[in-house]
């Protein structure tokens, strides 16, 4: 008669399928359980207690030190000793005795030692565990013929035998047959899987007996163990239940994400015969995608931790509109004028971030202070006369392209504050809405239009840090400019000191060197240029010049152009010269 399952084997399996048909949740990344061992045995006599017990298993007797002990080449305290065993040491015992000693082999080693420090003990050494590399069919003889189940990917099992390619396991539940090389001594990494698009998970492989028991969304990743090839649907681990879909694949996929074109709403459903309205998704709003549904013409986005479909998304980012106070108005919670409640107010010209219009009762969803709200005050267009606010930057430099001429406020209709040369260094202090910036030169203060007035580097700027400096030896070289700002530093660079106390040299590094910007006029630079040109290249060593022309960025931002080694010269400087840490030549030694 076959034998019948026991009441454990029946639970299990029990278990095991309401876990499948449990419905799974909108299901984000799974967190890895430990999977089932195995599937049905259809076989009896190969439950788990049937198994005969494992070749693997054998026991040992072995002796080990229990002290740091001497091994002696005689059984005598005064022999010499071939050296000391340290304590837990496990040595090899031969049978031979003399009185208190008792002769061993260690390593190589063979001598004597006081057997009160020895301890002899029998245990069972256990060398059956072993892994299985993949999902493998079982079977109930060693000639693989005869299936009665299979034991999924990691899954540990206990090696009882093996004959020829085939050994004997021992799972949770049952023993049978398996390849050989279906085992490892250690467990295999987790496998994982990613989905390719979104799409449903089954309870069963077998299209004809899977029922959907939930959905998984482009690009996330899942803990993998099988794949079935007659279904072409791969199991995976989602929110601890192993399912089965048709969407995954070993290739990872990049994560894609949809924008709000417009406000609008969402819903539970891509049908829209059958959906209900979850929410609403804010114009500019950026989204994580799933899918697209043809049919409806609406995107699977996630919106506040929920997936939901919406048709005002696009993988386009719309350009952030924004719309301004025509006059001091009131700021509401809601578009509803029989139900709004007044949160604020808003002054006459500030300029705000649009979202949507509520054409029932003509109020603008606008961002103020960080909150959407609605009001009925705010246009597209600016108010006549109005002038921008100023927000200030961190200070950069630049340099003036023409002449400039400088306004008391970010308008073109305002006061003139000043006028600055071609070629001058300034210092942008705050931006306003329109492209103007706020300036600083000297004791000089306004607002330009950055675009076409600012460049970044100063065709006649240099930078000099050295004997050019303002009172050193050569500062008499430098006459002429029309600006010079002091207190300046070179970026991503190091100072040097070689032969000669004035002789000081710039490098790469990782710091900065104090440096004092001059400015020329286009009339006067070029032949500057040109004269310090000549002037630098005087330093020679082994025939080559020390210094080259270069352009560097400062700390601000602005570049300009100095003297710095060259290749071959910063070797010789870094190899023979002496840093000087403070990256300032009035503070070297």
């Amino acid at each position: 008669m076959r034998k019948q399952p026991h009441l454990g084997q029946r639970f299990v399996a029990i278990v095991g399928f309401l876990a499948l048909a449990m419905p799974l949740s909108v299901a984000p990344t799974a967190h890895a359980v430990d999977p089932v061992a195995s599937v049905s045995v259809r076989m009896a006599g190969n439950e788990a207690e049937d198994a005969p017990p494992s070749k693997y298993l054998k026991k040992v007797t072995e002796t080990s030190t229990t002290a740091n002990l001497q091994l002696r080449q005689s059984p005598d305290a005064k022999a010499a000793s071939l050296g000391v065993m340290p304590k837990s040491t496990v040595a090899k015992l031969t049978g031979k005795k003399q009185g208190a000693w008792s002769q061993l082999k260690w390593g190589s080693k063979t001598g004597w030692s006081a057997t009160e420090f020895l301890r002899t003990r029998t245990y069972t050494k256990d060398d059956s565990q072993r892994f299985m590399r993949g999902y493998a069919s079982i079977y109930s003889n060693a000639s693989l013929t005869r299936r009665i189940g299979a034991v999924n990917f990691r899954t540990q099992v206990q090696l009882l035998e093996i004959q020829g390619s085939s050994a004997h396991i021992k799972t949770s539940y049952f023993h049978g047959w398996v390849k050989t090389s279906q085992l490892d001594n250690k467990q295999p990494a987790k496998a994982y899987r990613y989905v390719q698009r979104s799409g449903p998970v089954y309870s069963h492989y077998d299209s004809t007996q899977a029922r959907q028991v939930g959905r998984i969304h482009h690009g996330e990743r899942y803990e993998y163990r099988r794949w079935d090839s007659a279904n072409r649907r791969d199991e995976i681990l989602v929110n601890g239940s192993w399912v089965w879909t048709s969407t995954t694949n070993r290739k990872n996929v990049a994560i894609q994400y949809r924008y709000a074109q417009h406000t609008g709403a969402v819903y539970n459903s891509a049908n829209k015969k059958k959906d209900k309205q979850t929410g609403t998704i804010r114009r500019g709003t950026k989204v994580r995608w799933g899918a697209w549904d043809s049919a409806n013409r609406r995107d699977e986005v996630m919106l506040n931790g929920r997936w939901v479909w919406a048709d005002s998304t696009n993988r386009k980012a719309p350009k952030t509109e924004y719309r301004y106070a025509q006059k001091n108005g009131t700021l509401y919670d809601r578009a509803s004028k029989g139900r709004a409640k007044k949160v604020g107010t808003i002054k006459a010209g500030a300029k705000v971030q649009w979202a949507t219009w509520d054409s029932k009762n003509r109020r603008d969803e606008i961002r103020v202070n960080g909150k959407w709200v609605w009001t009925d005050v705010t246009n597209r267009k600016k108010p006549q006369g109005l002038i921008p606010p100023t927000v200030n930057v961190a200070d950069y430099g630049r340099f003036s392209t023409k002449t400039l001429t400088l306004l008391k406020q970010p308008s073109a209709k305002a006061g003139w504050a000043g006028s600055l040369k071609k070629g001058m260094k300034v210092t942008v202090q705050a931006k306003a809405d329109g492209g103007w910036v706020k300036i600083k030169s000297g004791s000089k203060t306004g607002y330009i239009k950055e675009k076409d007035n600012l460049r970044v580097a100063g065709p006649h700027s240099v930078a000099v840090y050295g004997t050019l400096r303002t009172g050193q030896s050569a500062y008499n070289v430098m006459g002429g400019f029309q600006q010079k700002e002091m207190n300046q530093r070179i970026s991503k660079t190091a100072l040097y000191q070689l032969w000669n106390r004035n002789w000081t040299f710039l490098t790469n590094g990782s710091k900065s060197v104090v440096t004092e910007q001059f400015q020329y006029s286009d009339q006067a630079g070029p032949s500057m240029l040109k004269k310090l040109d000549k002037y630098e290249s005087q330093l020679k060593y082994q025939g080559r010049v020390m210094y080259t022309r270069q352009k560097v960025r400062l700390t601000d931002g602005s570049q300009s152009w100095t003297y710095k080694t060259t290749p071959f010269s910063e070797k010789v400087v870094k190899r023979s010269g002496r840093y000087i840490s403070s990256g300032d030549f009035l503070k070297r030694s």
